[in-house]
């Protein structure tokens, strides 16, 4: 796009300082009337290089963006228009950004920006805070991001613009979402959704509505998260955008199956995927890949491993899928720029058409030839990594079948446990309770048979009773893991072999979160008494921060290879690794013959999944 009659010699002429001298002169000579209609023709003139250079930056060609800012600030004095003048600064500070001078950019930025304080109703001031919130966020300085992110949020409010006031609200609510402070992060976040749905504020409101569900969702507040998505959904809705309500629906499933509704789960994300059938954007596209992978986790969770497994290797199928459209894309559009090219080229350059011809065939036949080679690479990169992720969902699977595995195994436990302990103890209970009835109401001595059944009930009541102990602790269940593991310890210490705990006074958790750590524990002090020779062994439980739970559990004994160990399972570790992998923690072992043994267990006491703000 040109000015006056697109002509290139204008070009020229603007460029240089003659130009800025005729402008003077038109300035100084022309009536009120024509000197605003020159005004707003500058303006317009302005602005349309501020888009050529925005453009430009987002190319990546900074030096033609800068040639641009240098002929427009030698042309225009920008003496009226102070502001005029800081919206080309500004371009330059995002330059030095891009280029990768941070330092630069930001000083720049913050000299720039103490100009305006003088007019604290230019939008400009907006601009300068929000790319100044941009960077800090980007170099993980949360706290001057949120700073800069309100300054932007002020500035918005005092002129009132909403669009840039709710998307000033999103930012703050995402930079306290990522420093973890989600309660300051939900204030902003339900900020938005005070304003009215209009065109203008119904894509950041659905926005807040998904980060709120987030929000609630790993709060384990379940119900409140529906409410939530149904009400970013009922937005979406309104703005007919099919995406954006696939995307709510997919949220909703999400919420299902962290409650453990799988089926509903995945009929959520069945009509997500039925909505998208006539999609063709790369959102689209994406959201598609993701509902596959999330219907293949419900399946494995309902043990459904043919169904995860399909809906894996469509997944898959689709990200192959578009991986190749993506080089297509990329290789059409180095062949449009290089024959745009060509074509200004011939223009400018009509009598050495065949020599340029012949150089850009070359150069064509090169780039081509070194765009397919990096393809070729690329493409076997990416089926190495297929390959290798196939592989890791192996292991994934294998990993979970072992835990169902256990799991099942202690829940049953559990089950006999509690009915051996409520029901028979009890049955036997009152079977004493009439002997001893009977007893009382014969007259003289009892007969002898009455003795001998009350003795084989109590013998019974012990055995049952020691049964339903053995099964699963009933100290662990009454007073939780600290106390249990205590007893434990007292349990099998002996004169040879003594085990001293350290709770460092933990809390209670959830009960089955309890089971799984107290089974891994048991199993360690087992293979301690099995194999260790030892003769002191201490087990110490440390919480951090309310997020962690530390085991540390050392023995002075003979020591193992750790690596002939785990491949022989001798010990069992390879179960209580899976144990440990599926909880989402780490699970070290140091140990070396003679030297004797230190073990490591670090997992996370709440378990919620990381949902990224939109």
């Amino acid at each position: 796009m040109r000015l006056f009659n697109s002509k290139r010699g204008i070009y020229k002429f603007l460029a240089t300082p003659i130009a800025t001298v005729f402008l003077l002169f038109i300035f100084l000579c022309s009536s009120t009337s024509n000197a605003q209609n020159d005004n707003q023709k500058e303006k317009a003139y302005l602005n349309l290089k501020l888009s050529q250079i925005d453009s430009l930056i987002i190319q990546g060609d900074f030096d033609k963006a800068n040639e641009i800012i240098r002929n427009t600030q030698n042309t225009f004095s920008f003496k009226k228009d102070p502001e005029g003048k800081l919206e080309f600064e500004f371009r330059k500070a995002r330059i030095l950004y891009e280029k990768g001078e941070s330092e630069a950019a930001i000083e720049k930025l913050l000299t720039d920006f103490d100009q305006l304080k003088t007019r604290p109703f230019a939008p400009l001031n907006i601009t300068y805070a929000s790319y100044l919130a941009k960077i800090f966020a980007n170099n993980q300085n949360l706290s001057k991001a949120i700073s800069y992110s309100k300054l932007a949020l002020n500035k918005s409010i005092l002129i009132k613009d909403t669009v840039n006031t709710t998307i000033s609200l999103i930012r703050i609510g995402s930079f306290y979402y990522a420093k973890k402070q989600t309660d300051s992060a939900e204030f902003y976040f339900r900020k938005v959704t005070y304003y009215p749905v209009t065109p203008k504020t119904e894509v950041r409101i659905a926005n807040a509505y998904n980060n709120l569900g987030v929000i609630a969702q790993n709060e384990n507040r379940y119900d409140l998260a529906k409410g939530l998505y149904l009400k970013a959904k009922s937005v979406k809705e309104a703005q007919k955008d099919t995406v954006g309500i696939a995307y709510a629906i997919v949220n909703l499933g999400n919420v299902y199956h962290y409650e453990g509704n799988f089926n509903t789960a995945i009929h959520n994300y069945q009509v997500a995927l039925n909505s998208l059938k006539n999609q063709t954007s790369e959102n689209a596209r994406a959201l598609e890949r993701l509902i596959y992978d999330n219907l293949s986790v419900s399946y494995d969770s309902l043990g459904d491993f043919r169904n995860a497994y399909r809906n894996v290797l469509q997944s898959k199928e689709l990200n192959e899928q578009i991986n190749r459209e993506h080089l297509a894309e990329n290789l059409a559009e180095v062949e449009a720029k290089y024959n745009l090219a060509l074509e200004e080229q011939r223009t400018e350059e009509e009598k050495s058409k065949a020599f340029r011809a012949q150089v850009l065939f070359y150069g064509m036949a090169f780039i081509t030839l070194t765009f397919l080679v990096l393809a070729f690479i690329f493409y076997k990169n990416y089926k190495l990594k297929e390959q290798n992720k196939l592989e890791q969902i192996h292991n994934n699977l294998q990993t979970r079948i072992i835990n169902a595995t256990i799991d099942a195994k202690e829940n049953e436990r559990k089950s006999i446990a509690e009915i051996l302990h409520d029901s028979v103890s009890a049955l036997l209970s009152s079977a004493n309770l009439h002997l001893q009835a009977s007893r009382s109401q014969l007259n003289g001595v009892a007969p002898i048979e009455i003795t001998k059944a009350q003795e084989i009930v109590n013998e019974a009541s012990v055995k049952i009773r020691d049964l339903s102990h053995e099964l699963i602790s009933s100290v662990l269940l009454k007073f939780g893991l600290a106390f249990a593991v205590h007893d434990l310890c007292e349990k099998y210490s002996n004169s040879e072999l003594e085990f001293i705990s350290d709770d460092n006074g933990i809390k209670r958790y959830n009960q089955q979160f309890e089971i799984k750590i107290y089974s891994i524990i048991e199993e360690l002090i087992n293979n301690i008494i099995k194999h260790s020779k030892a003769s002191n062994a201490s087990i110490n439980l440390i919480e951090r921060n309310d997020e962690k739970l530390i085991i540390q559990i050392i023995d002075d004994g003979d020591g193992f290879d750790t690596t002939r160990a785990r491949r022989k399972d001798g010990l069992g570790l390879s179960h209580i690794d899976a144990r440990i992998k599926i909880m989402k923690g780490v699970f070290n072992i140091n140990s070396k013959v003679g030297e004797g043994t230190s073990i490591f267990i670090s997992v996370p006491i709440h378990q919620p999944e990381l949902v990224e703000a939109v």
